[in-house]
């Protein structure tokens, strides 16, 4: 018994590993003359069937991941655009009614919860929307020549305020990318069927 533990321990530290591609066809695990029945990898799949080193089983290859960069980054640009616009236009009112803000509140939640939608988790709702609250609170700060482009008044007030919590609801309405609890467990706590 004990020598059979040490031929399968010697066959497990010279099998190739499962991330290095497929066995050697030459020379079986179990043909090494010690009568050890072959041991399955480490992942306890075939490796030709797993997956290869630059493309994860389950995940992004390096060309999808690209894309996905570039989204993100497009949505970020599209928050940071929009708040700069947004700060410009939102003191127009139609009397005492801040039109203009009320109707950027409006577009904030449809940016953020559309953005979410479309890259299909909340950290596509979450990009835009937290380029539009750093531009925003950046336009709102006074210059030290006195400038200031989102003034404290009910317009600029209703755009900021109303705009962040317009900008919580719509990435809290996108469901979330994994199960709720996956960030703790990870792969674990996935069940495959």
């Amino acid at each position: 018994m004990e020598k059979d533990d040490e031929a399968r321990v010697r066959l497990a530290k010279d099998a190739p590993r499962a991330d290095e591609g497929a066995r050697d066809a030459e020379a079986p695990a179990g043909a090494a003359g010690t009568g050890a029945p072959d041991l399955p990898d480490a992942a306890g799949a075939d490796p030709a069937a797993g997956a290869t080193a630059l493309e994860p089983d389950g995940g992004e290859g390096p060309g999808e991941a690209l894309v996905s960069g570039a989204a993100y980054a497009a949505l970020g640009i599209l928050g940071g655009v929009f708040g700069v616009v947004g700060s410009f236009v939102q003191d127009w009112t139609i009397g005492p009614v801040p039109l203009a803000a009320l109707v950027l509140v409006g577009l904030v939640f449809a940016m953020a919860w559309l953005s979410g939608k479309g890259m299909g988790g909340r950290l596509g709702a979450t990009v835009p929307a937290l380029a539009w609250g750093v531009v925003v609170f950046v336009l709102s700060l006074r210059r030290p020549e006195g400038d200031l482009i989102v003034p404290g008044t009910l317009a600029g007030s209703v755009f900021i305020i109303g705009g962040m919590v317009a900008a919580v609801i719509g990435i809290m309405l996108v469901p979330p990318a994994r199960p709720p609890g996956d960030w703790l467990l990870g792969r674990a706590g996935r069940v495959r069927g």
